[in-house]
C-alpha cells in the first residue's frame, strides 16, 4: 500500500466531494428528493448541506426559476457547493449558519432538507423548530439520517481499522458509527415536537457500488478519520490502509459489498 499511501492527502472537503459523494450520498439524495418531492420555481432550503449534494439534486429537480439554498456552519464544505452545477436556470446560493439559527426569515422557503446531518446538530430540538419556523404554510420538510444499527459500513471499518492500531480517538466515541444515526423513533419525535403534521417514517437499504478498492480505501480521506491517518507516521500510515484494504476485501480481492441503512422522513408545515 506505500504507493496507495502517498496518494492520501488533499482536504477534507476535497476527498468527500470526490470518493464518498458519488457512491453514498449522490444515491441517497435521489431517494430522498423522489420521498419529499419539490415544485419548479420553489424556494427550498438544505440544511448542514456539506458539500452540497442534497442542494444540488434538489436544484436539478426544482427546474427554472427556483432558488436553492446550501445552509452549513463549514465555509470549506460550503466551497463546493457550486463546483460542476452549470445550470443558469436555478439559483444556487450558500449560506453560512447554525442549523439552530438559521439567517432566514419565517415563512420563506417552500421545502426543507436535511440528508445525514440532523445526527451532528447538539441541539436536535432546536433545528427541527428552525426548519419548522423557515417553512412556508403547507411546507414540507425531508430528513435523512442513518440508522443508529446495523453496522454503519464502510465508515465503522476506517474507526475498527484505526482502532487495532491504537490510534487516539479524533474525539470521543469515533470509533463508535451509532454516534452517526437516529432510531426512527427519535426522528418521528423531533418533527412532531417542532409540530409538523402528517409526518412519515420509512427504513431504505442501498448497496453501494464501489468503482475500486481504492475508491474505497481512499473514501476515508472524505470523513474526520482522513486528518488523522494522514498526520500518522508513514509506516503506520501504510499499515492502516492496509488493514482498511483487508477489511473491505473478499477471498477474491474484490471490494465487499456494503449495504447502507437510512430513515427516511417527511413532515408538512399546517
Amino acid at each position: 500500500m506505500a504507493e496507495d499511501a502517498a496518494l492520501f492527502g488533499g482536504s477534507v472537503a476535497d476527498n468527500y466531494r470526490e470518493y464518498l459523494e458519488p457512491v453514498i450520498f449522490c444515491p441517497w439524495a435521489e431517494l430522498l428528493v423522489d420521498f419529499v418531492g419539490v415544485d419548479e420555481g420553489q424556494t427550498v432550503l438544505d440544511v448542514a448541506a456539506g458539500t452540497g449534494v442534497m442542494s444540488r439534486a434538489a436544484a436539478a429537480r426544482s427546474g427554472p426559476g427556483s432558488q436553492v439554498i446550501a445552509s452549513d456552519v463549514s465555509a470549506a464544505m460550503l466551497a463546493q457547493v457550486t463546483k460542476g452545477f452549470p445550470s443558469r436556470d436555478v439559483s444556487l446560493q450558500t449560506l453560512e449558519c447554525s442549523a439552530t439559527a438559521l439567517e432566514l426569515p419565517d415563512t420563506s422557503v417552500d421545502v426543507v432538507f436535511c440528508q445525514q446531518g440532523l445526527p451532528f446538530i447538539p441541539d436536535r430540538p432546536a433545528a427541527a423548530r428552525e426548519m419548522f419556523r423557515v417553512l412556508r404554510g403547507d411546507g414540507k420538510v425531508g430528513i435523512a439520517v442513518w440508522q443508529s444499527t446495523p453496522r454503519l459500513e464502510p465508515f465503522i471499518i476506517y474507526g475498527d481499522a484505526l482502532r487495532a492500531h491504537d490510534v487516539p480517538e479524533p474525539f470521543p466515541g469515533a470509533y463508535d458509527s451509532s454516534i452517526l444515526g437516529m432510531t426512527t423513533a427519535e426522528v418521528e419525535s423531533a418533527l412532531d415536537a417542532a409540530g409538523f403534521e402528517d409526518v412519515e417514517v420509512r427504513v431504505e437499504r442501498l448497496e453501494l457500488e464501489w468503482p475500486s478498492v481504492l475508491h474505497a480505501v481512499h473514501a476515508a480521506s472524505g470523513t474526520p478519520y482522513g486528518p488523522i491517518i494522514d498526520a500518522l507516521d508513514s509506516g503506520i500510515r501504510e499499515s492502516v490502509l492496509a488493514d482498511v484494504q483487508r477489511r473491505m476485501t473478499g477471498p477474491s480481492g474484490d471490494v465487499t459489498k456494503h449495504v447502507m441503512t437510512s430513515i427516511l422522513a417527511r413532515g408538512r408545515r399546517p
